[in-house]
């Protein structure tokens, strides 16, 4: 009788010379950021650990990020209420209208991030015995982050310029004294299919006197205090470690540049 890892054995050298299978198989970096990018998360997490109010992910996708996050959350013992929010089914034409105003081919956005299911992410958070997540089928910049309110920290991931112009100043009435807001895709070129973004991120900023910040070749930082143009993995290396530090918090800070 053939067991379990004899089977799994013979699967793989099967898949050598198959493909199909070769190409789903075996180990794959299932991530959109960088190692050093959900480094930096981390060590936000780390950072709003003390700041009362939730995790807010604005473009959670399929939930690799989810889980990652959370998974380090839980190592640390951070418990913070954590609300995925995404349209679950790719981009919205509305947006993607403003996309074209802005100049953009609307093809280079065609099919991106489509084949979705809010289902299939709720059912990947269980999966992986998260329960502190809680999902939300919506459009961003029309959400009402009243309900998040306070919020902690919070990861703005939808990639174009209308839903994260509408939603920043709402995230940030919500957004706790200490509380940080990293926006992704905040790029170099200020001009390609990607660059919405950064635009609406360096727009929110100059209304409210904020020096524009990019970390990681594409966050935005924006931090609610007296710090706020700090980078949070520079006062983490400032801070100095206590016994009761959890040791990511300090692993983070020293791991990413």
């Amino acid at each position: 009788m053939i067991d379990r890892l004899d089977a799994k054995q013979m699967a793989k050298r099967l898949a050598l010379h198959v493909p199909r299978l070769r190409d789903r198989l075996g180990a794959r970096y299932p991530y959109l950021h960088t190692p050093a990018q959900l480094a930096y998360l981390c060590a936000c997490l780390d950072l709003t650990r003390e700041v009362p109010g939730s995790v807010v992910e604005a473009g959670a996708f399929q939930g690799n990020t989810t889980l990652f996050l959370n998974r380090h959350m839980t190592t640390e013992g951070i418990e913070k209420p954590y609300w995925a929010l995404d349209t679950f089914s790719g981009f919205l034409d509305d947006d993607l209208d403003g996309e074209v105003a802005r100049g953009q081919d609307r093809g280079h956005y065609r099919g991106m991030f489509a084949g979705n299911d809010q289902r299939w992410f709720d059912y990947v958070i269980r999966r992986a015995g998260v329960s502190r997540v809680r999902s939300v089928a919506t459009d961003v910049g029309a959400f009402d982050f009243t309900r998040t309110a306070p919020i902690a920290f919070c990861l703005v991931d939808v990639v174009l310029y209308q839903p994260v112009r509408r939603a920043l100043p709402h995230i940030w009435d919500a957004l706790a004294p200490g509380g940080i807001i990293v926006v992704d895709d905040y790029h170099a070129d200020d001009s390609g299919a990607f660059s919405g973004a950064g635009q609406a991120y360096h727009e929110f900023a100059e209304e409210r006197g904020i020096e524009p910040r990019r970390l990681h070749r594409e966050f935005g930082l924006l931090m609610k205090g007296p710090a706020v143009l700090e980078d949070p993995v520079a006062l983490l290396r400032r801070r100095p470690a206590t016994a009761a530090e959890p040791a990511t918090a300090r692993d983070a800070a020293r791991h990413t540049a």
